[in-house]
């Protein structure tokens, strides 16, 4: 099946049917979402923090069941349920690997992601016995991409593969300081990619970056999506009567190289020299958090806030005046999206904006980033204009995100032989 023949059938199964039969055969599915976040179970809550787990819980209204499975933060091994059994927390027996400093600290982690392959398999294969799901969404391919192909095969339970930024592109920029690594995990990635997207029932992705890896493996069906998702019943514009008394500039998300953080910083660096009347808040943890301190105690205007949950996250997107997106891979972030349905005044390095109408779309460099936040700083109106537009606009996406991924699902179901409208 070629690539056009991928496109047309996702269409045919979203427009030939109704808002109403497409919502009854959502609503009978039971669907397990296996996510690369980590995730915290405690007092019987699970911890609301990120989009991954916040969209499962809004899918699990509709749908009959949700599985959401992920690495834990603590311990894992553990299964929990909620609502009656509709929406079921697992959390995976192994820890999130992740790639230290160093030789040694690398291929640990590199070989660590290896080993975990077979704990995984063997622990998810007894969950799906178990809640016996129609479908598997699984959210990475080098992570749990892999153990999910191999379940897939054994159980005769279809997957789609969801793809959010490109992955050899993060491990290359983690893994700059060792070249011979990075050619070696280069190479496995590619055969991994190779037989975890040939055997998905379809393939979604929100990265630009990665069509033409995705293509080049041709997959059986493929969905290239200009968004992600975004609550706007929960994230919208809010009433802040707080005085600040400097200007906000917000960043949320991860605290990782690819994130783009040393741009972050270079850019503020330069910012500092053309004004003092504002303070970078940093919402998010990951290995740069001791980098960004420590450029916090030589003098740079910088508040750390940690890691937040969806509730106390509505607060500092509203109490921001501008929200700084610096990815180096990404696509439409969940954060960036959010950050826009609440009205802040965007300036990002990638994603779905229209230039000076729903943000602000900059070059990766620091003297760009920090000429446009001066620019958009100094300049109210083209503010006031952004926020509006950017909330309406994403409205829009959101609703064209559900229904899209609704098709997906079906389509992926119809593809493999297991849909039944009824």
């Amino acid at each position: 099946m070629f690539f056009h023949e991928h496109i047309i059938l996702l269409e045919v199964v979203r427009y030939m049917f109704t808002e109403v039969v497409l919502r009854r055969v959502i609503s009978n599915l039971k669907l397990c979402i296996v996510s690369q976040m980590e995730v915290d179970v405690s007092d019987g809550k699970v911890e609301v923090i990120g989009k991954g787990i916040f969209e499962s819980l809004r899918m699990a209204r509709i749908m009959k069941k949700i599985v959401f499975v992920s690495f834990p933060k603590h311990k894992g091994g553990k299964k929990y349920i909620f609502d009656e059994g509709r929406f079921n927390v697992v959390l995976l027996p192994v820890r999130k690997p992740s790639i230290g400093v160093g030789l040694i600290p690398s291929i640990k982690a590199f070989f660590q992601s290896y080993l975990n392959y077979v704990k995984v398999t063997l622990f998810l294969s007894k969950i799906m016995n178990n809640e016996a799901v129609d479908l598997i969404r699984v959210e990475n391919i080098l992570l749990l991409g892999v153990p999910i192909a191999i379940l897939s095969k054994f159980k005769n339970i279809p997957y789609v593969l969801w793809i959010a930024g490109p992955e050899l592109r993060v491990i290359e920029i983690k893994l700059s300081h060792l070249k011979p690594l990075v050619i070696i995990s280069s190479l496995l990635f590619k055969l991994l990619a190779r037989f975890v997207i040939r055997n998905a029932a379809a393939v979604i992705s929100i990265s630009p970056e990665s069509n033409e890896l995705i293509l080049s493996m041709r997959p059986r069906l493929y969905r290239y999506l200009d968004a992600n998702y975004v609550d706007v019943e929960t994230f919208s514009p809010r009433k802040c009567n707080i005085n600040k008394g400097k200007y906000v500039i917000l960043y949320v998300g991860r605290l990782e190289k690819e994130k783009g953080i040393k741009l972050l910083i270079n850019s503020i660096e330069k910012l500092a020299n053309l004004r003092n009347d504002f303070e970078l808040w940093v919402v998010g943890y990951g290995s740069m958090y001791n980098y960004l301190r420590e450029h916090n105690e030589k003098g740079l205007p910088i508040k750390l806030f940690g890691k937040k949950n969806i509730g106390e996250l509505l607060t500092y997107y509203n109490r921001a005046d501008i929200f700084i997106f610096p990815s180096l891979v990404e696509g439409p972030s969940a954060a960036l999206l959010e950050a826009m349905a609440c009205g802040v005044p965007v300036i990002t390095t990638t994603g779905p904006i229209k230039d000076r109408e729903t943000g602000i779309l900059v070059n990766r460099d620091p003297a760009s980033i920090a000429n446009a936040i001066d620019f958009l700083l100094n300049n109210s109106e083209l503010r006031a204009k952004i926020s509006e537009n950017e909330f309406n606009f994403v409205k829009r996406l959101s609703k064209r995100y559900l229904r899209t991924i609704f098709a997906v699902y079906i389509a992926a179901l119809k593809s493999s032989g297991h849909f039944s409208a009824h």
